[in-house]
């Protein structure tokens, strides 16, 4: 149900964000709106304003559009054709159309403005963990060390470690890290990552902030879950399982996976006693179609401590200026990543539908207001780029037209138009098929 409301919420705000920029150009251009609609399919709403503008909220909430007065979709009149789309100077079409994009970097240079303004707080850039034999080990990076740049660029932050190497997915070469003590340890890559299907740069790099380690204490367990029937209680600590020592987390969840339906003797410490249990893990069929073990219960995780968290909350200016380098940041990354979609260094995997956008709306629909509106400036910046890509159908195309007359002083024949806009509308139905397949591969 949260996954279904985070997606109508997003859809709706981002999609109402677009079309307005649409709307509001095209209203200062002259041109008459017939309907500004959210959604497709029949209107469950409607209403209109003095203009004579439709506005409607329709039962499909996968998109909207704005319908302008044009003579390519029906005869004007001539009385009206100073107000028709296509009678406007290329400049003014060229404004209309690119508005809708624009509205979206707007939307997200605000929203982070907001967020910047009321406060972030984000995990210090500081090494937890290296996993043996990872890139990272071998490069000689070791626990407790800070990173101040990668490749140049500054970071602080976790947030800002993944930002630079999400940017070398796909390359070959080296990953270059500097520690706040000047060492550098460079981290060879090939081909990085270029077939994951979710890719996880830090992991692959094989760094972390916290240990990944843990004690097998038990935090929570599950009401009627196997856990609780098999009398695991929170605070418990595992000490074996049919007779084999269990120190950290990890292993206990390895022994669980590959336990189901078999009776587990186990021991655990409960305060100055050791209790005898039996815990029988539940049978789960896995997406690939594998049998694993589930008992239900989750473990302490240590809490963050204070000075690994760095908090900042800027003024208006500042955070203004943060918004719009943000914005920018992601506009270029996100450019990037279709680049390298295009020559094959990044996998067409990661092309996400509406299955997956739905799952990560629910989430931070969950994980409070902070989150969604960091959620929605990002996929509104996504949403931007994506209409920009020149192909027909997308703002982008009619930007591509709207080129080719500007440099022929004359538009392209109507039958070339049309061609181009069926082509675009076939490559756009089998990109959104293809993502919809990727969405069910990830479930």
């Amino acid at each position: 149900m949260m996954m279904i409301l985070g997606l109508i919420l997003t859809i709706g705000i981002l999609v109402t964000v677009h079309e307005y920029g649409h709307f509001w150009v095209a209203r200062r251009c002259g041109v008459r709106v017939l309907r500004f609609s959210v959604g497709f399919g029949k209107p469950l709403f409607k209403w209109y304003d003095r203009y004579g503008t439709e506005y409607a909220i329709a039962a499909i909430p996968l998109g909207g559009y704005v319908k302008m007065l044009d003579a390519r979709e029906g005869e004007v009149d001539a009385a009206d054709l100073d107000q028709e789309f296509t009678h406007k100077s290329l400049w003014k079409r060229i404004a209309i159309v690119s508005a809708g994009p624009i509205a979206n970097f707007i939307f997200a240079i605000v929203a982070y403005w907001l967020l910047f303004m009321v406060g972030t707080s984000v995990i210090k850039s500081t090494v937890g963990e290296v996993a043996v034999n990872s890139p990272a080990a071998k490069a000689g990076m070791t626990e407790g060390i800070t990173i101040r740049a990668i490749d140049g660029k500054n970071v602080e932050s976790w947030q800002d470690i993944s930002f630079r190497l999400v940017e070398r997915i796909g390359e070959t070469g080296s990953i270059e890290f500097t520690a706040a003590d000047k060492r550098q340890y460079l981290v060879r890559i090939d081909h990085w990552l270029e077939d994951a299907k979710d890719p996880n740069p830090v992991e692959s790099i094989g760094i972390s902030p916290f240990p990944t380690r843990l004690d097998p204490v038990i935090d929570q367990v599950v009401p009627d879950g196997q856990a609780e029937k098999g009398g695991l209680k929170s605070g418990d600590r595992l000490v074996s399982v049919n007779g084999r020592e269990v120190d950290n987390w990890k292993d206990w969840v390895h022994l669980v996976q590959q336990s189901p339906g078999v009776p587990m003797q186990t021991e655990v410490q409960r305060g100055d006693a050791i209790v005898q249990l039996t815990l029988v893990p539940d049978a789960v069929s896995n997406s690939d179609g594998k049998t694993t073990g589930f008992l239900g219960a989750t473990v302490v995780v240590p809490s963050i401590a204070d000075d690994m968290i760095i908090s900042h909350r800027d003024n208006p200016v500042t955070a203004l200026i943060k918004g719009f380098e943000k914005t920018w940041q992601t506009i270029s990354l996100s450019l990037r990543m279709f680049g390298k979609m295009l020559v094959g260094e990044v996998s067409v995997k990661n092309i996400s539908g509406p299955v997956s956008i739905a799952k990560m709306a629910g989430e931070s629909v969950v994980s409070g207001p902070e989150v969604f509106i960091g959620f929605l400036a990002f996929v509104s910046i996504s949403l931007g780029v994506f209409n920009l890509l020149p192909i027909p159908v997308l703002d982008g195309g009619h930007l591509l037209f709207y080129l080719i007359e500007g440099i022929f002083r004359k538009p392209l024949p109507e039958k070339v138009q049309i061609l181009g806009v069926q082509i675009g509308a076939s490559l756009l139905l089998a990109v959104m098929v293809f993502a919809v397949i990727n969405d069910f591969s990830r479930l």
